[in-house]
């Protein structure tokens, strides 16, 4: 039964499909040329366009699908309509709405009517170059004058372009000057901001398999660093490397926690390890304080994998110092193991994660590892009229998650953060305006006012 039932599911992808392609080649008026092999690229989408149903009674839906040409020769938008499209409200939508990061590379496409409800938007865009944009076609409206943009999903009709040679890069920019760097980097699934004693400027840490690799962000000098043999009964995790490291690097060495269990101090010079302690339950996260002489760990509350998480307090012999149950807490389904963020405010007090409220929008906790007492975190910058401005750019409801993840510039004048549209967007308190930067991982900013993001292809963790 297993194998006939893959056999009929197979048969009506097949028949689906097939479908699909006679009634693209039926409706066009001008076909193109056919386009060269392509990789499908995820995309916000709305729900797939359904020709059978009846126009009046359907609501007007757009089916977005980003694709790669095989080989070189660019990147397809394909939009797709399960009502007439009006031809020049899309194009006037995608001229609107387009938004570069880079003004002075020039953004060039074609399009390519298929059908009164399928066009294909041809992008020729340098792949060599590091360049993303955005558009949105939300504007766009029916050939009857029915609008496509939703309140209930207002990304949907949002297409996010990047270009590049898929190696990776560590970018920097000056958000009022418009100065831009670029600096090499690696593809990876955890990016980890890194303070040193040497410099008042953070450094990056890009997690690999095989090595990692330390990148000063001023001089982009790398320092790399050998993955050790994985621990004997390691525990497992969700964000896919058995290795973590502290949060700051002491000149000539740093702490690491090695399977999620075993905390060891690290020699940076030749690379030898020193164990200090091997955790009983299986650690969340690891920080080291300012001065390199405690090392504060979260540890799992319970016997499963669970939101709840206890806090230990080591010195830099691995001496436990002080501990606290129950610390932090982040709901999450019981089972999966990621990363708690924490760090040493200064050399009493940790910034500790817990669930976001209206009490506590920024979901963090200082504690002083003195008293063991907590307080929750405020910040006066976050104010009425700015949760009113995220709110109407973002078209969402007052979203806690995205407050707490602001990153605010030296001056206090810029707020950067991740748009729900993937994209790094910066806040201007004065104008009260936005800014699209690029798309990429936020990374944060410089003492100098420069703005620092990470342009790597997949998803990527930034704890």
């Amino acid at each position: 039964m297993r194998y006939m039932a893959a056999i009929v599911l197979a048969a009506a992808l097949l028949s689906g499909c097939q479908g699909a392609d006679k009634a693209g080649v039926n409706g066009s008026s001008s076909a193109p040329p056919t386009a060269s092999p392509s990789i499908v690229s995820p995309t916000a989408v709305s729900a797939t366009p359904s020709p059978s149903a009846s126009s009046i009674e359907e609501e007007p839906l757009l089916y977005i699908e980003q694709l790669k040409t095989i080989g070189g020769g660019g990147q397809l938008v394909q939009v797709k309509s399960n009502i007439d499209i009006d031809q020049k409200s899309l194009e006037q939508a995608l001229k609107n709405s387009l938004q570069t990061s880079d003004p002075e590379t020039e953004f060039r496409y074609t399009l390519e009517w298929e059908s009164p409800r399928f066009v294909q938007i041809r992008l020729h865009l340098d792949e060599g170059s590091v360049w993303s944009g955005t558009f949105n076609l939300d504007e766009a409206v029916t050939a009857e004058g029915r609008k496509y943009a939703s309140t209930e999903q207002p990304y949907r009709n949002t297409v996010v372009i990047r270009a590049g040679d898929g190696e990776g890069s560590l970018l920097f920019q000056g958000v009022t000057s418009g100065t831009r760097r670029v600096v090499p980097a690696w593809n990876t699934g955890w990016i980890k901001s890194i303070q040193t004693r040497e410099s008042v400027a953070p450094s990056y840490l890009f997690y690999g398999q095989e090595k990692h690799h330390l990148v000063h962000a001023l001089t982009g000098e790398a320092l790399e660093i050998p993955v050790f043999a994985q621990e004997k009964d390691a525990y497992g995790n969700d964000y896919g490397y058995h290795e973590m490291y502290s949060d700051r690097f002491y000149g000539d060495f740093t702490y690491m926690i090695s399977g999620n269990k075993t905390l060891y101090r690290v020699d940076l010079k030749d690379f030898t390890r020193t164990k200090l302690l091997v955790f009983s339950k299986p650690v969340y996260g690891m920080s080291s304080s300012p001065d390199g002489k405690r090392i504060a760990v979260l540890t799992a509350h319970d016997e499963f994998i669970g939101p709840g998480a206890d806090l230990t307090v080591l010195d830099q012999q691995g001496k436990i110092l002080h501990s606290q149950q129950n610390a932090a807490f982040i709901s999450h389904s019981d089972g999966f193991l990621f990363v708690y963020s924490l760090t040493w405010e200064d050399d009493s007090h940790l910034l500790l994660p817990v669930d976001r409220n209206e009490k506590n929008p920024l979901g963090q906790n200082r504690y002083n590892t003195g008293s063991g007492t907590s307080s929750v975190m405020q910040d006066e910058r976050i104010t009425d009229k700015l949760k009113q401005d995220l709110k109407a750019h973002e078209r969402q409801p007052h979203n806690d998650l995205l407050l707490s993840g602001l990153m605010w510039s030296p001056d206090n004048r810029f707020a950067a953060f991740q748009s729900g549209t993937g994209t790094i967007q910066v806040y201007d308190t004065q104008e009260r305006t936005f800014t699209f930067v690029s798309a990429g991982t936020l990374l944060g900013w410089m003492p100098d006012g420069t703005l620092a993001w990470a342009d790597i292809k997949d998803h990527v963790y930034t704890f």
